[in-house]
């Protein structure tokens, strides 16, 4: 057996209670969870694109089927696929957008080396026979 089956053989404290909902929401900061949008800036755009969607897909769901649990779950699925796809579509366009500016400044060409001679002589001219 691994060494990581043993911890789930391992008996459980009984004299530690089981963790509640609101014991793990106040163990984290509120600044935790803002400073994901400062290192992912693509965070923001995916969120927001589906806050949005999921609320309208909600309420549609809610004005056609009548069902609060059958809108519910089309809202979350909304949320989730369109945030996804709105973080990967900005990841894409910052890459993209980083490539451009690269090209732009010539990062992409290999560095010149000091002793290089090329195969081919320098000028192009043709020679008069």
């Amino acid at each position: 057996m691994p060494a990581d089956d043993s911890r789930a053989d391992a008996p459980r404290d009984s004299k530690k209670p089981p963790s509640s909902l609101s014991d793990v929401v106040s163990a984290h900061r509120f600044q935790d969870m803002t400073s994901l949008l400062e290192w992912e800036p693509c965070a923001r755009d995916g969120l927001l694109y589906g806050v949005g969607a999921g609320t309208c897909a909600a309420f549609l769901g809610l004005f056609k089927r009548g069902s609060l649990i059958s809108a519910g779950n089309w809202g979350v699925l909304t949320f989730g696929i369109v945030g996804i796809a709105a973080k990967h579509l900005c990841d894409y366009q910052r890459a993209y957008r980083r490539a451009r500016i690269r090209t732009m400044l010539g990062m992409d060409r290999p560095a010149k080396v000091a002793n290089f001679t090329p195969d081919k002589p320098a000028s192009d001219k043709p020679k008069d026979d």
